[in-house]
């Protein structure tokens, strides 16, 4: 039996869900190239001090989880303090997630690649857990909903201490009853998303619920959300949550939708602030069908179409410090090509408040006064790729 802190190598004919089963607390699995079959079940988790670890191989082709079946899930963790990280996840069947937690708590799920998932990338809807981490992984042409936590009513499953960084979804599509979302936060679950790149959804890139609770807060920031085929690029469907740094694009409804998401009367604590808002078909911030609410629109950048809002003109809606570009005020160096690096100095107005950010979309501190929008420096282009997290 493998000792603790003992790293245990192993090829695709050696039986790796046996092995999972077989490792101790600090124990690693590393798994060789190859092809590993799947369904597989972790049940046996790790301590605070010493989690279990599924891994790669470093420096080599990614091991690759491969279930063809429609009866089980590629993998599903039942258990507590366990990281996996860079595996590849083959092709799945409709309705078949790639991985499934049912139960446990801090689990790490970090440089993995899922191609041509048929069901659920990751999915946390079973029980109310805590300490979920999921960075620097790269997911592609997805048929269904990437990553899904918590359940709708928001009491039976709530996620908490949740961080979403790094990763790079491009490629959503969904059944015609389905939405298609890159990321979605239900009811009383609370996040920290940040520095993804979410390209090419069907629904929203990124949806939030928001918090019967008011002190439950969602932060979403530094994110490069576009192409919603049917949604806004972010959509928050309830609060408290602070939506700062973010670049949101050429989506089929707004950059931001403000939507008050099955009448729960949730629109309150909303706080949107140094975004670039580009070239979205119904608006830049938007909030539509709308009757109570209570958010802060600040220091923005927004480009709105002609004929379209580029802000909420609402009741209960402080605007103060935008920048709306049109084309006879541009705003952008050269946003056909992502380059959203201001022109024209455009400064946002000098506010105060725990919103405030230190830092721009790239990481670069902010200036005194910043500028508005996500970019406070000229920059690069933004690339279509996992974006480096600091």
């Amino acid at each position: 039996m493998p000792l603790a802190h003992q790293a245990v190598e192993i090829g695709p004919r050696d039986g790796w869900c046996e092995a999972i089963g077989r490792l101790m607390p600090g124990s690693e699995l590393v798994l060789r190239p190859g092809d590993y079959p799947g369904p597989c079940m972790i049940s046996r988790g790790g301590l605070a001090s010493a989690p279990i670890v599924i891994r790669g191989k470093y420096g080599e082709d990614l091991p690759r989880v491969v279930y063809e079946g429609s009866k089980a899930h590629a993998l599903e963790i039942r258990a507590s303090y366990v990281t996996v990280r860079g595996v590849a996840f083959a092709p799945t069947a409709p309705a078949v997630d790639a991985i499934r937690i049912v139960d446990g708590h801090d689990i790490t799920i970090e440089d993995n690649v899922f191609s041509h998932i048929g069901g659920i990338v990751l999915t946390v809807n079973h029980v109310t857990t805590h300490d979920i981490i999921v960075r620097r992984n790269r997911i592609a042409d997805s048929r269904s909903t990437v990553m899904y936590f918590g359940r709708h009513d928001g009491r039976a499953c709530v996620v908490s201490g949740l961080l979403i960084e790094g990763n790079y979804i491009h490629g959503v599509s969904a059944a015609d009853n389905e939405i298609g979302y890159g990321i979605q936060i239900k009811l009383n679950s609370t996040a920290i998303i940040r520095d993804n790149v979410i390209v090419d959804t069907k629904g929203p890139g990124i949806m939030v619920y928001g918090a019967d609770d008011p002190m439950r807060l969602t932060l979403v920031e530094r994110n490069f959300v576009g192409g919603s085929r049917t949604s806004s690029a972010i959509v928050v469907g309830g609060g408290p949550v602070l939506v700062r740094n973010n670049i949101v694009v050429s989506s089929a409804e707004g950059g931001i939708g403000l939507e008050d998401y099955g009448g729960r009367g949730l629109l309150r604590g909303i706080v949107a602030a140094h975004n670039t808002v580009y070239d979205n078909a119904a608006g830049g911030i938007v909030a539509r069908r709308v009757v109570a609410l209570d958010a802060k629109v600040l220091n923005n950048a927004v480009h709105a179409r002609a004929g379209t809002p580029a802000l909420p003109a609402n009741l209960g809606v402080d605007r103060v410090g935008n920048v709306v570009c049109t084309t006879t005020r541009r705003c952008f160096r050269d946003p056909s090509r992502r380059d959203f690096s201001l022109v024209g100095f455009p400064s946002g107005s000098i506010l105060d408040g725990p919103w405030r950010p230190i830092d721009d979309y790239f990481g670069q501190c902010r200036g005194i006064p910043p500028m508005a929008g996500a970019i406070e420096y000229p920059a690069a282009a933004i690339r279509l790729e996992r974006k480096q997290v600091r």
